[in-house]
């Protein structure tokens, strides 16, 4: 079960451990992770030099290229526009976010060039994918039990940090990478024994479970859920190991639920923010800015957290921001329908129309609405069906074959759940989402268009 990386040790060697590296980059944060793609990007463009510039550009890495070059104009105009009209404005952040922002784009065709060259070794990375998620999954545990994780970084009552520290973001990256971890032995190694991989699968399945559950973050729980389903749906070869997961997933949910205080409490304001917010808006298709307004309350002031929706003579009060957030990205969107304000321009904007804003709306698409406008959303929602038509349906669905396809399965769901609109996220330009992103879509859009995906 060792990798054998003698065909490796030339000039691909430092690229496909630079490349395998990203998972554990995550965790190490942001600038352990701007620096990673930098040094790939570099190496990268070092060995191959001109070699990139020569790959074949297809229909829509040419609607990407004119969706970058839109961002960079929109926020070009908004910024340089504010900075000489705006008596308010005295600084030029959106446009160096925007030209930073660009740094996406040339990872986009890196991957790309690589991924078509076949020269990315694709077991060493869903293997660094496992021992990362399998690391933070025991980080969790050990948190769990002793109130502090191995690094050092102190639990809170509801939810584990692992090793992000302060960041409560360890439920979204075993959404994203624990994955790897299933297909890593059906894939890239030969069991024979059945008993040994329906071992391997269930010890895998418990501890990503649980890892999740403690971990608290509510939205990755489901969203890992719906993709497992997904997969049990679509994959009929692979079912009888997802059923072992999902088996797993509900037990360990209902005994950590029925036996945790801290986890039913926690779940359960879940489920009570749910019913709140469908009750606003089965009452009214029409909320206005002054709904959202704080307001005395019984003699108690609530705060951004808390605070009271009235519609009529009826009054709703929320222990939820996301009402709140979404509508701000709404009111935002409304000062430029079109081109928006430019990239990362959330913050400066929303505060001009809309009181207690966030640094973003808290979803993807409202984020888009509000930086980069319906122009930009209708770009980004283009490429966004055009990479699930192009993977999912016609590759995948239209010409299923387990044998050749196999590897595009973690990448197409990966793709669908990160994308999937009826969710709340972070933002879409901070460098960890806009960096698994890019990252899915040119591996997805790269593996699509290969005639063969066994790998070799």
């Amino acid at each position: 079960m060792f990798i054998n990386l003698t065909k490796f040790y030339n000039k691909t060697y430092l690229i496909n451990l630079l490349f395998s590296f990203i998972p554990i980059s995550f965790i190490a944060g942001n600038l352990i992770l701007n620096l990673n793609i930098l040094l790939l990007i570099i190496t990268t463009i070092t060995v191959y030099k001109t070699e990139i510039i020569r790959i074949k550009i297809f229909f829509l890495d040419k609607i990407i290229i004119i969706f970058f070059a839109y961002a960079f104009c929109v926020g070009l105009f908004n910024n340089l526009y504010s900075y000489y009209f705006d008596s308010s404005s005295n600084d030029l952040g959106i446009l160096v976010k925007t030209f930073f922002y660009m740094r996406y784009l040339v990872f986009y065709f890196i991957i790309r060039f690589l991924v078509d060259r076949d020269l990315i070794n694709f077991k060493l990375f869903f293997l660094f994918c496992a021992s990362s998620s399998l690391f933070v999954c025991f980080d969790l545990i050990y948190q769990f039990n002793f109130g502090k994780d191995i690094l050092g970084f102190a639990a809170t009552p509801r939810r584990m940090s692992g090793p992000f520290g302060n960041e409560l973001i360890a439920g979204g990256y075993l959404q994203r990478f624990s994955i790897f971890s299933f297909f890593l032995f059906p894939f890239f190694y030969k069991i024979k024994n059945k008993r040994s991989i329906y071992l391997i699968v269930f010890i895998l399945s418990t501890l990503t479970i649980f890892g999740l559950i403690v971990a608290g973050n509510r939205m990755p729980f489901i969203l890992f859920l719906l993709m497992i389903l997904l997969i049990f749906l679509f994959e009929e070869k692979i079912r009888k190991f997802i059923i072992i997961y999902l088996v797993c997933a509900i037990s360990i949910f209902l005994i950590a639920y029925n036996l945790n205080t801290n986890i039913k409490k926690h779940f359960g304001i879940f489920k009570t923010k749910i019913v709140k917010i469908v009750n606003v808006f089965s009452e009214s298709n029409v909320v206005s800015e002054k709904d959202f307004e704080n307001i005395y309350l019984d003699n108690v002031k609530m705060d951004m957290n808390n605070y009271v929706i009235k519609i009529g003579d009826k009054q709703f009060f929320m222990n939820s921001t996301h009402i709140k957030e979404f509508y701000s990205g709404y009111r935002t969107w409304l000062q430029n329908k079109f081109t928006g304000g430019g990239i990362k321009s959330f913050k400066y904007n929303c505060p001009k129309t809309f009181k207690n804003c966030g640094s973003h709306p808290h979803n993807y698409y409202l984020e888009i609405f509000a930086d980069l406008g319906l122009i930009g959303f209708i770009f980004l929602n283009f490429i966004f069906g055009a990479v699930i038509y192009i993977s999912f349906i016609k590759k995948y669905f239209l010409n299923s074959n387990f044998s050749e396809n196999k590897l595009m399965i973690p990448f197409i769901f990966l793709f669908i759940v990160e994308v999937f609109p009826l969710k709340t996220t972070g933002s879409f330009f901070t460098t960890g989402n806009a960096t698994f992103i890019f990252l899915i879509l040119s591996i997805t859009v790269a593996l699509s268009r290969k005639e063969n995906l066994i790998e070799k």
